[in-house]
């Protein structure tokens, strides 16, 4: 069937790019008199708690993440809930790209943003993949229901 086609290429393209995301910088930052460049990789693994610092509204962008996973697993099922989870999740790592400041210690000081590096684009692009993807895998499924209802009868 091509829509199951459709779902393993959505999330295997989608996590592919998720993860190569891992690998590179994702915001280039100025705080304390010097640039420094942030891994996403270090985003990933302390935006869970950067609420403890201050940074309730990073953790907000941060929960992309797990509505992703969720997205993944409810595609799987083929849940139409997967449709409203990586929307959701898609519209919270846009947001980010406006965002001019990010926390830039434990301490709730702030570090102004300078750029948006790769890693930021490749988590974006997954994220639009995959929702991209989740349409067309619904879009296709359905039209593929219709044909064979249309044969039997």
């Amino acid at each position: 069937m091509e829509s199951e086609r459709i779902k393993s290429i959505t999330i295997n393209i989608s996590l592919l790019l998720f993860f190569i995301s891992l690998t590179q910088n994702a915001v280039k930052i100025y705080y304390h008199g010097e640039s420094h460049d942030s891994s996403s990789i270090s985003y990933l693994l302390t935006g869970s708690i950067a609420f403890f610092g201050g940074g309730l509204l990073e953790e907000i962008i941060w929960l992309a993440n797990p509505l992703c996973l969720c997205a993944i697993i409810m595609l799987q099922r083929n849940d139409r809930k997967a449709i409203v989870l990586s929307c959701i999740a898609l519209l919270l790592a846009i947001s980010f790209s406006f965002w001019t400041e990010i926390l830039g210690s434990e301490s709730g000081s702030l570090a102004k943003i300078l750029s948006l590096e790769l890693g930021y684009f490749l988590w974006v692009v997954s994220i639009f993949i995959l929702t991209i993807g989740t349409f067309f895998f619904f879009i296709i499924e359905k039209r593929e229901l219709n044909e064979e209802e249309n044969r039997i009868l």
